[in-house]
């Protein structure tokens, strides 16, 4: 694209004119500007829909943005283990293989969000031992990118029960050796996530890493 800027980065800088246009329209109490945020927002919309060759309309709600101050989504993912083993489903939308996890229900607490996960995409009942990362999902090479800004909570789980099955999200779970990997979906689970669970696994005493 043009000055060699990628269509990734101009996504982001869309979704940042978003996020102000909805700061704008919460808190604004003139009319006419909060008729001027609306307007950014629907030329965000647009902006968006060329850059993914789509219509604005065709967006439909993937990337409507929640009311009230914009804050970041969060996310939990899980890492359970069996020996050197690891537990990975595979997702039904991309066929490749993630840990168990998605977006934080509300009402429900980080941890149990995590046990959560994991019994609804693969029949194990775990418990939610120790928070092994909090990352910032854009700092990361996570691919592709996703539009909303995303802090994502990694877990450190171990079973307690229960027995492997799927779900309507996923197609088949299983545990891998991590040197014996699947295809990764890399915009859920990246190689560097299974590489901190291990060394947090294997070492009880080691503090929680964040961004």
């Amino acid at each position: 694209m043009t000055n060699g800027v990628e269509a990734e980065q101009w996504l982001l800088w869309t979704e940042r004119l978003r996020a102000i246009a909805q700061t704008g329209r919460a808190y604004s109490i003139d009319p006419y500007d909060r008729e001027r945020y609306v307007e950014l927002d629907a030329m965000a919309q647009q902006m968006q829909a060329a850059l993914l060759q789509t219509t604005p309309g065709s967006l439909g709600g993937r990337f409507e943005l929640d009311g009230g101050y914009p804050t970041p989504k969060v996310e939990v993912r899980a890492g359970v283990f069996e020996g050197e083993r690891i537990l990975l489903v595979r997702e039904e939308s991309d066929g490749r293989w993630a840990l168990p996890g998605g977006w934080a229900d509300q009402q429900i607490s980080p941890a149990g969000n995590a046990e959560k996960e994991v019994r609804e995409e693969t029949g194990l009942i775990v418990e939610a031992v120790r928070l092994v990362a909090l990352l910032d999902h854009s700092g990361h090479t996570y691919r592709p990118q996703r539009l909303e800004h995303v802090y994502r909570l990694l877990f450190l789980c171990e079973r307690r029960g229960g027995e492997l099955s799927t779900s309507l999200e996923t197609t088949d779970a299983r545990f891998f050796a991590l040197d014996d990997l699947p295809e990764l979906s890399l915009n859920r689970t990246a190689p560097r996530e299974l590489e901190l669970l291990r060394t947090h696994a294997a070492d009880p005493e080691r503090r929680s890493w964040f961004d």
